[in-house]
């Protein structure tokens, strides 16, 4: 017998066990839908740890003394949590982190360190809590403001590209930097050591995203290169700026430009006229003269037939951009779902299928529909 039939294990992963939801235990139904991880499998059945948000962020801050409650299941009994799921598991651990760490001892320094910058009145009306949610506050509009700064001059796909690279980079390289530093080594070593394993690394995170386990390392590494390249050309490709049109002039030349000059409304003007009329006045008498040179430069022809040029039409841009790539590989990862056993195994069965269709959460059905509907609207362009 397998040692792990449902590849749930650490061992089977990379060194990093799946987040697994609990289902179909008729002896205890309460326990249905919590999520735990497998730690080893034995006549049969998973040992696995149910986990809370609570627990999990406990023990990741580094206290042991909160441990999980462990079951032993049937692998009928356990699945593979959605990426929603985890997703959302995800979060509520970082939120409870988060509190843990905002009462920390730490933190509480640090916060009273930032009201001793403050004036004594402001002082008396905060907390150290208070002052660090205000220099979070703060950090983050001055991101905002750098950012939407940086998307007027460089542009908003610049930008994203930009920080994807950073993070795609950082952590495929950060485990060879943290192993590094711990051990002393120099800067080439380390740098040398994140060159070497970044095709396996990026190999792993490939396995996660995309499922799929049959990734060679030199595959792995031609997507690595395919994906830099595609970002240099992407954040080195100078932005086009649109030109500024101006009507011409009637000789031919540009028209320049001429000063502003004050405005009339149409009530205006026709009450002067009328207290001309009224008085006996010659027409035009209270009309001011920048009316009648409005707009009206040395040699203006009347009989010019001005007409103005309208800009140029848009290039038609490519059907194929980042959203239709992302819907194919939504699609593709969905398709593969759906003919995937959760031991890996591909199953083409019309009935088994059927039963994954039918089990799928609405709103994987609904991205799916919009990812389709995307990817269709691109071929019919």
């Amino acid at each position: 017998m397998s040692v792990d039939p449902s590849h749930f294990l650490a061992t089977s992963n990379g060194g990093k066990p799946p987040l697994l939801k609990l289902q179909n235990i008729s002896a205890r139904p309460e326990l249905n839908g919590e999520l735990g991880q497998a730690v080893s499998f034995a006549a049969g059945r998973y040992v696995v740890a149910v986990l809370t948000a609570e627990i999990a962020a406990t023990m990741a801050g580094g206290n042991n003394a909160v441990e999980p409650s462990y079951l032993k299941l049937k692998p009928e009994s356990l699945v593979e949590a959605t990426n929603f799921e985890q997703l959302k598991f995800g979060a509520a651990v970082a939120f409870h982190h988060a509190r843990l760490y905002i009462n920390s001892a730490a933190l509480q320094e640090r916060g009273s360190y930032i009201m001793s910058l403050l004036p004594p009145p402001l002082q008396a009306k905060l907390t150290p809590e208070k002052a660090i949610l205000g220099a979070v506050i703060v950090v983050l509009l001055n991101i905002a403001l750098v950012f939407k700064l940086l998307s007027g001059w460089i542009g908003f796909t610049k930008i994203f590209v930009f920080v994807s690279l950073v993070v795609l980079v950082s952590t495929i390289t950060s485990p060879d930097w943290m192993e590094g530093v711990k051990a002393g080594k120099s800067l080439t070593l380390i740098a040398k050591s994140a060159a070497v394993n970044a095709p396996t690394r990026f190999k792993q995170i490939l396995i996660q995203l995309t499922g799929y386990r049959n990734i060679s390392d030199k595959m792995a590494l031609g997507l690595m290169i395919v994906m830099l390249l595609w970002s240099g050309k992407i954040l080195l490709t100078p932005s086009a700026r649109p030109a500024r049109l101006q009507p011409p002039s009637p000789n031919g030349g540009v028209q320049p430009r001429v000063p502003r000059v004050p405005q009339y409304d149409l009530e205006t003007i026709y009450k002067m006229g009328w207290d001309d009329a009224k008085q006996g006045n010659d027409f035009g008498t209270s009309l001011p003269e920048d009316i009648e040179s409005f707009n009206k430069p040395s040699g203006y022809d009347e009989s010019f037939d001005w007409a103005y040029n309208p800009p140029l039409p848009k290039q038609k841009s490519s059907s194929f951009g980042m959203s239709t790539m992302l819907s194919i590989f939504t699609l593709y990862r969905f398709g593969k779902d759906l003919v995937t056993t959760p031991d890996g195994q591909l199953l083409l069965d019309p009935a088994y299928i059927m039963m994954r269709l039918r089990n799928i959460e609405p709103w994987r059905l609904g991205l799916m529909g919009m990812s389709l509907y995307r990817v269709v609207s691109a071929f019919i362009r």
